[in-house]
């Protein structure tokens, strides 16, 4: 996680941007007060979704971006509060992580032990293997899946 914030005499500006590993899906970042004019990075193997009122309201790919009415149409909705001269809006933003999961392993805890017909005899088994993954559609995965937990 990186935030920065920038004082520019007439409030705080805040860098918003995701720089976990590739290891981790989904991450919220911890700042939910944005001043206009604030950059939102998103790297080129994620996705930002921006949330308001609890809604998926917008989804961001890789870039710079200046947060604005122009970028960000909720923002005009928004309650503003004066803050060091700016407004400040609230919203929530997750970050996907795009890229191809690879070699997820999976296995059973213990053993289970079954009977066999064929030969009369008890037998334990057990599984495990591997499996990759790839998100599809972020703002599904973030809204179905994952939901609103404090992550």
């Amino acid at each position: 996680m990186n935030v920065k914030e920038k004082d520019t005499g007439k409030g705080m500006l805040r860098l918003i941007e995701c720089d976990k590993g590739n290891d981790i899906f989904v991450w919220k970042s911890p700042i939910e007060d944005f001043n206009y004019g604030s950059q939102l990075v998103v790297h080129e193997s994620q996705e930002a979704i921006f949330f308001k009122d609890g809604k998926a309201m917008d989804t961001f790919g890789p870039g710079r971006y200046t947060l604005s009415t122009q970028n960000l149409p909720i923002i005009g909705g928004a309650i503003k509060i004066p803050f060091g001269g700016e407004s400040i809006f609230r919203a929530e933003v997750y970050f996907v992580n795009m890229t191809t999961q690879m070699g997820i392993r999976w296995g059973t805890d213990t053993r289970v032990r079954l009977f066999d017909p064929a030969s009369g005899l008890y037998v334990e088994i057990g599984a495990c293997g591997s499996f990759n993954m790839r998100v599809s559609d972020p703002r599904r995965l973030v809204v179905k899946l994952v939901g609103t937990e404090g992550m």
